[in-house]
């Protein structure tokens, strides 16, 4: 009898332990990192992280850093390599907050299309490049309203500016493009 209780006991450990391993990571509520925010189970976005915020977003959970900054702006061959080093996948668009260009919106929906990137942290200096490609990606991915993603794009770091002019005017664009490649009404 006693043998079949540490039977079942040690049955039980190993069990919960596999269970604990295989389950899939929770993204951190919050962090250190400048208007940081969860925004679902797979994405979490934010401003610039250092070197150990990189370390504590690959310990929460994240596999890939997709940084939306100019490697102009800041130390990004240090960030890049730190993200390899913690074996997380590392994707660089440098996008202008005053200038952005629908060819590194179309770059960013394409990683963004691979399942094999989340969870992901996305970031650039402070959230607004994030917020407006975010807002684009929830509209054009999601087929979210428009005005609901810019909600989200503003609790992200969106701001009135250049980057927001940006994305309305590419949803726009896109709508209109959409519209005229289905044709005129029939009959």
């Amino acid at each position: 009898m006693k043998r079949r209780a540490m039977f079942l006991a040690a049955l039980f450990a190993a069990t919960a332990l596999v269970a604990q391993q295989s389950a899939a990571p929770q993204l951190p509520e919050t962090t250190s990192v400048r208007n940081y925010l969860r925004v679902n189970e797979t994405i979490c976005t934010g401003g610039q992280p250092t070197t150990e915020e990189l370390a504590m977003l690959k310990a929460g959970g994240v596999r890939s850093i997709l940084n939306l900054r100019r490697p102009s702006e800041y130390n990004h061959a240090e960030e890049e390599k730190k993200a390899k080093e913690l074996g997380l996948r590392y994707f660089n668009i440098p996008v202008s907050s005053a200038d952005p260009k629908p060819e590194q919106v179309d770059e960013f929906l394409k990683v963004m299309r691979d399942p094999a990137v989340r969870p992901a942290f996305i970031h650039c200096g402070s959230a607004n490049r994030v917020g407006a490609f975010w807002m684009i990606y929830r509209v054009v991915e999601d087929g979210a309203p428009a005005a609901e993603a810019e909600a989200e794009a503003r609790k992200i770091g969106l701001r009135d500016g250049p980057a927001r002019d940006f994305a309305l005017k590419y949803i726009a664009d896109r709508a209109a493009n959409k519209k005229k490649a289905s044709g005129p009404p029939c009959c």
